[in-house]
Protein backbone atom coordinates (compact mmCIF):
# COMPACT_ATOMS: atom_id res chain seq x y z
CA UNK A 1 0.00 0.00 0.00
CA UNK A 2 1.03 3.32 -0.75
CA UNK A 3 2.25 5.26 2.21
CA UNK A 4 -0.22 8.66 3.06
CA UNK A 5 2.07 11.85 2.25
CA UNK A 6 1.15 14.97 1.56
CA UNK A 7 0.94 15.83 -2.64
CA UNK A 8 3.06 17.73 -3.76
CA UNK A 9 5.15 18.24 -0.12
CA UNK A 10 6.31 15.29 0.18
CA UNK A 11 9.78 16.40 1.84
CA UNK A 12 7.53 18.68 4.63
CA UNK A 13 5.24 14.80 4.85
CA UNK A 14 8.74 13.30 5.70
CA UNK A 15 9.61 16.23 8.48
CA UNK A 16 6.27 15.68 10.18
CA UNK A 17 6.59 12.29 10.20
CA UNK A 18 10.04 12.23 11.36
CA UNK A 19 8.76 14.76 14.34
CA UNK A 20 5.67 12.43 15.15
CA UNK A 21 8.08 9.34 15.63
CA UNK A 22 9.93 11.33 17.93
CA UNK A 23 7.28 12.05 19.90
CA UNK A 24 8.55 15.87 18.99
CA UNK A 25 5.09 17.46 17.57
CA UNK A 26 4.60 20.84 18.79
CA UNK A 27 1.24 22.38 20.32
CA UNK A 28 1.01 25.56 17.70
CA UNK A 29 1.54 25.34 13.69
CA UNK A 30 0.88 27.64 10.85
CA UNK A 31 0.63 26.03 7.53
CA UNK A 32 1.45 28.61 4.91
CA UNK A 33 1.59 28.77 1.55
CA UNK A 34 -0.18 28.08 -1.93
CA UNK A 35 -0.42 24.39 -1.70
CA UNK A 36 -3.35 22.45 0.06
CA UNK A 37 -3.43 23.91 3.36
CA UNK A 38 -6.39 22.04 4.55
CA UNK A 39 -4.82 18.56 3.37
CA UNK A 40 -1.70 19.41 5.43
CA UNK A 41 -3.61 19.66 8.39
CA UNK A 42 -5.57 16.94 7.95
CA UNK A 43 -2.36 15.10 8.14
CA UNK A 44 -0.89 16.78 10.60
CA UNK A 45 -3.92 16.04 12.85
CA UNK A 46 -3.87 12.60 12.30
CA UNK A 47 -0.10 12.33 12.88
CA UNK A 48 -0.60 13.65 16.24
CA UNK A 49 -3.83 11.51 16.89
CA UNK A 50 -2.37 8.30 15.12
CA UNK A 51 -1.81 5.06 16.70
CA UNK A 52 -0.22 2.76 14.01
CA UNK A 53 3.93 2.73 12.96
CA UNK A 54 5.38 5.44 11.46
CA UNK A 55 2.52 8.09 12.45
CA UNK A 56 0.44 9.19 9.95
CA UNK A 57 0.17 5.64 9.35
CA UNK A 58 -3.05 6.46 7.14
CA UNK A 59 -4.55 3.03 7.84
CA UNK A 60 -5.25 2.68 11.95
CA UNK A 61 -8.67 4.01 13.30
CA UNK A 62 -7.59 7.31 14.12
CA UNK A 63 -5.88 7.89 10.84
CA UNK A 64 -9.05 6.87 9.13
CA UNK A 65 -11.81 9.01 11.12
CA UNK A 66 -9.35 11.82 10.63
CA UNK A 67 -9.00 11.64 6.89
CA UNK A 68 -12.70 11.62 7.21
CA UNK A 69 -13.11 14.44 8.99
CA UNK A 70 -15.36 12.30 12.08
CA UNK A 71 -12.44 12.36 14.73
CA UNK A 72 -14.35 13.69 17.90
CA UNK A 73 -10.91 15.21 18.66
CA UNK A 74 -10.13 16.75 15.87
CA UNK A 75 -12.08 19.92 15.41
CA UNK A 76 -12.16 22.09 12.22
CA UNK A 77 -12.87 25.43 13.31
CA UNK A 78 -15.80 27.72 11.12
CA UNK A 79 -18.40 29.77 11.37
CA UNK A 80 -21.29 29.22 8.51
CA UNK A 81 -23.26 32.41 9.90
CA UNK A 82 -20.51 35.02 9.98
CA UNK A 83 -18.54 36.51 7.58
CA UNK A 84 -15.75 36.16 10.17
CA UNK A 85 -15.12 33.97 12.73
CA UNK A 86 -17.03 35.46 16.20
CA UNK A 87 -15.40 35.74 19.22
CA UNK A 88 -17.87 33.67 20.51
CA UNK A 89 -16.81 30.56 18.62
CA UNK A 90 -13.20 31.14 19.65
CA UNK A 91 -13.92 31.77 23.46
CA UNK A 92 -16.03 28.22 23.04
CA UNK A 93 -12.90 27.01 21.25
CA UNK A 94 -10.60 28.16 24.62
CA UNK A 95 -13.03 26.65 26.94
CA UNK A 96 -12.70 23.25 25.12
CA UNK A 97 -9.98 23.03 24.46
CA UNK A 98 -9.00 22.13 28.64
CA UNK A 99 -11.45 19.34 27.98
CA UNK A 100 -9.52 16.29 28.25
CA UNK A 101 -9.61 14.21 24.56
CA UNK A 102 -12.76 11.78 23.98
CA UNK A 103 -10.56 8.86 22.45
CA UNK A 104 -7.45 10.46 21.03
CA UNK A 105 -4.38 11.50 22.39
CA UNK A 106 -4.76 15.30 21.95
CA UNK A 107 -7.40 17.52 20.60
CA UNK A 108 -6.52 19.43 17.68
CA UNK A 109 -8.12 22.38 16.33
CA UNK A 110 -7.81 23.03 12.69
CA UNK A 111 -8.52 26.40 11.03
CA UNK A 112 -8.52 26.13 7.07
CA UNK A 113 -8.87 29.69 6.58
CA UNK A 114 -6.67 32.54 8.98
CA UNK A 115 -8.25 34.81 6.35
CA UNK A 116 -11.34 34.56 8.58
CA UNK A 117 -9.77 35.51 11.59
CA UNK A 118 -9.84 39.18 12.67
CA UNK A 119 -7.24 40.77 15.00
CA UNK A 120 -9.94 40.45 17.76
CA UNK A 121 -10.81 37.07 17.27
CA UNK A 122 -7.12 36.00 17.34
CA UNK A 123 -6.46 37.84 20.96
CA UNK A 124 -9.19 35.25 21.73
CA UNK A 125 -6.85 32.57 21.30
CA UNK A 126 -3.23 34.44 22.92
CA UNK A 127 -4.19 32.63 26.59
CA UNK A 128 -5.01 29.07 25.61
CA UNK A 129 -1.74 29.12 23.09
CA UNK A 130 0.50 30.65 26.01
CA UNK A 131 -0.83 28.32 29.05
CA UNK A 132 -3.31 25.78 27.54
CA UNK A 133 -3.09 21.97 28.42
CA UNK A 134 -0.59 19.62 26.42
CA UNK A 135 -3.22 17.77 24.96
CA UNK A 136 -4.67 20.55 22.77
CA UNK A 137 -3.10 21.25 19.30
CA UNK A 138 -3.94 24.17 17.47
CA UNK A 139 -3.59 24.46 13.58
CA UNK A 140 -3.61 27.84 11.69
CA UNK A 141 -3.98 27.78 7.84
CA UNK A 142 -3.33 30.67 6.11
CA UNK A 143 -2.01 32.21 2.49
CA UNK A 144 0.62 34.22 3.96
CA UNK A 145 1.56 34.10 8.06
CA UNK A 146 1.24 37.64 7.86
CA UNK A 147 -2.68 36.87 8.18
CA UNK A 148 -2.09 36.26 11.48
CA UNK A 149 -0.57 39.06 14.20
CA UNK A 150 2.74 38.65 15.29
CA UNK A 151 1.99 37.24 18.87
CA UNK A 152 0.44 34.36 17.52
CA UNK A 153 3.05 33.83 15.25
CA UNK A 154 5.76 34.01 17.66
CA UNK A 155 4.04 30.97 19.27
CA UNK A 156 3.58 28.69 16.22
CA UNK A 157 6.06 26.65 14.16
CA UNK A 158 5.66 27.90 10.51
CA UNK A 159 5.52 25.03 8.04
CA UNK A 160 5.81 26.55 4.25
CA UNK A 161 4.25 24.59 2.05
CA UNK A 162 5.51 24.47 -1.92
CA UNK A 163 4.65 26.82 -4.18
CA UNK A 164 3.73 28.44 -1.50
CA UNK A 165 3.29 32.48 -1.37
CA UNK A 166 5.23 33.51 1.94
CA UNK A 167 6.20 36.51 2.66
CA UNK A 168 9.41 37.27 1.28
CA UNK A 169 12.09 40.30 1.92
CA UNK A 170 10.84 42.32 -1.01
CA UNK A 171 6.93 41.92 1.08
CA UNK A 172 8.44 42.62 3.87
CA UNK A 173 9.81 45.67 2.21
CA UNK A 174 6.68 46.79 1.03
CA UNK A 175 5.24 46.91 4.32
CA UNK A 176 8.63 48.55 6.16
CA UNK A 177 7.86 51.42 3.75
CA UNK A 178 4.02 51.92 4.09
CA UNK A 179 4.57 52.10 7.87
CA UNK A 180 7.03 54.54 7.87
CA UNK A 181 4.41 56.92 5.26
CA UNK A 182 1.83 56.41 7.62
CA UNK A 183 4.02 56.94 11.13
CA UNK A 184 5.53 60.08 9.26
CA UNK A 185 2.75 61.25 8.18
CA UNK A 186 4.08 61.48 4.90
CA UNK A 187 0.60 62.31 2.62
CA UNK A 188 2.77 63.08 -0.62
CA UNK A 189 4.72 60.16 0.25
CA UNK A 190 1.73 57.42 0.73
CA UNK A 191 0.09 59.24 -2.67
CA UNK A 192 3.51 58.14 -4.44
CA UNK A 193 3.29 54.64 -2.80
CA UNK A 194 -0.32 53.44 -3.78
CA UNK A 195 -0.10 54.92 -7.13
CA UNK A 196 2.66 52.27 -7.74
CA UNK A 197 0.53 49.75 -6.24
CA UNK A 198 -2.26 50.66 -9.07
CA UNK A 199 -0.13 50.81 -11.92
CA UNK A 200 2.23 47.83 -10.53
CA UNK A 201 0.98 43.87 -10.76
CA UNK A 202 0.53 43.51 -7.31
CA UNK A 203 -2.47 40.38 -6.70
CA UNK A 204 -4.89 41.25 -4.50
CA UNK A 205 -3.46 38.17 -2.09
CA UNK A 206 0.03 39.73 -2.13
CA UNK A 207 -1.89 43.25 -1.23
CA UNK A 208 -4.10 41.19 1.70
CA UNK A 209 -1.04 40.51 3.05
CA UNK A 210 1.20 43.89 2.90
CA UNK A 211 -2.29 45.12 4.55
CA UNK A 212 -2.63 43.05 7.14
CA UNK A 213 1.38 43.15 8.03
CA UNK A 214 1.15 47.06 7.77
CA UNK A 215 -2.16 46.92 10.64
CA UNK A 216 -0.03 44.47 12.73
CA UNK A 217 2.88 47.02 12.92
CA UNK A 218 0.84 49.89 13.51
CA UNK A 219 -1.58 47.85 16.22
CA UNK A 220 2.27 46.81 17.77
CA UNK A 221 3.55 50.49 17.75
CA UNK A 222 -0.05 51.83 19.62
CA UNK A 223 0.42 48.76 22.45
CA UNK A 224 3.63 49.95 23.31
CA UNK A 225 2.68 53.37 24.35
CA UNK A 226 -0.03 54.25 27.16
CA UNK A 227 -3.21 55.75 26.26
CA UNK A 228 -1.89 59.25 26.89
CA UNK A 229 1.64 59.39 24.89
CA UNK A 230 2.27 59.45 21.53
CA UNK A 231 3.97 56.20 19.67
CA UNK A 232 7.43 55.81 18.93
CA UNK A 233 8.62 57.42 15.80
CA UNK A 234 5.57 58.89 14.80
CA UNK A 235 4.39 62.61 14.22
CA UNK A 236 0.51 61.25 14.66
CA UNK A 237 -1.26 60.83 17.28
CA UNK A 238 -2.82 57.67 19.15
CA UNK A 239 -6.37 58.50 17.62
CA UNK A 240 -5.14 59.24 14.04
CA UNK A 241 -3.06 55.48 14.01
CA UNK A 242 -6.18 54.03 15.37
CA UNK A 243 -8.14 55.39 12.64
CA UNK A 244 -5.71 54.11 10.34
CA UNK A 245 -5.68 50.73 11.90
CA UNK A 246 -9.33 50.63 11.46
CA UNK A 247 -9.01 51.71 7.74
CA UNK A 248 -6.71 49.23 7.12
CA UNK A 249 -8.80 46.30 8.38
CA UNK A 250 -11.91 47.08 6.50
CA UNK A 251 -9.77 47.24 3.33
CA UNK A 252 -8.32 44.05 4.52
CA UNK A 253 -12.04 42.59 4.68
CA UNK A 254 -12.86 44.13 1.52
CA UNK A 255 -10.36 42.45 -0.13
CA UNK A 256 -11.92 39.18 0.25
CA UNK A 257 -15.04 39.69 -2.00
CA UNK A 258 -12.75 39.95 -5.04
CA UNK A 259 -12.45 43.54 -5.23
CA UNK A 260 -9.93 44.83 -7.69
CA UNK A 261 -5.96 46.03 -6.07
CA UNK A 262 -6.68 49.31 -8.57
CA UNK A 263 -9.93 50.55 -6.37
CA UNK A 264 -8.85 49.15 -3.22
CA UNK A 265 -5.64 51.28 -3.50
CA UNK A 266 -7.11 54.07 -4.79
CA UNK A 267 -9.61 54.01 -1.75
CA UNK A 268 -6.77 53.73 0.66
CA UNK A 269 -4.71 56.62 -0.68
CA UNK A 270 -7.54 58.77 0.21
CA UNK A 271 -8.79 57.13 3.09
CA UNK A 272 -5.33 57.11 5.04
CA UNK A 273 -4.47 60.67 4.11
CA UNK A 274 -7.75 62.22 5.30
CA UNK A 275 -6.95 60.08 8.73
CA UNK A 276 -3.76 62.40 8.55
CA UNK A 277 -5.37 65.74 8.52
CA UNK A 278 -7.83 64.71 11.24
Amino acid sequence: MKMWTIEGNEGLAEEIRAAAGRDALGSAYILSGGGSRGEAGRYLAAAMECRGERPPCGVCAACRKVRAGIHPDVVVVEDAEHKNISTEVLRAVRSDAYILPNEGRRKVYLFPDCSRLDAKSQNVLLKVLEEGPAHAAFLFCAQTSAQLLPTIRSRCVTLRLAEGAEEGPAERDRAERLCSLLLGGDTLGLAAFFTAVETGKMKREELQALLTETRDRIVQALAETGPGGRPADSRLSRRQLTGMADVLERQIRQLRFNLGVGHVAGALSVELARCMRE
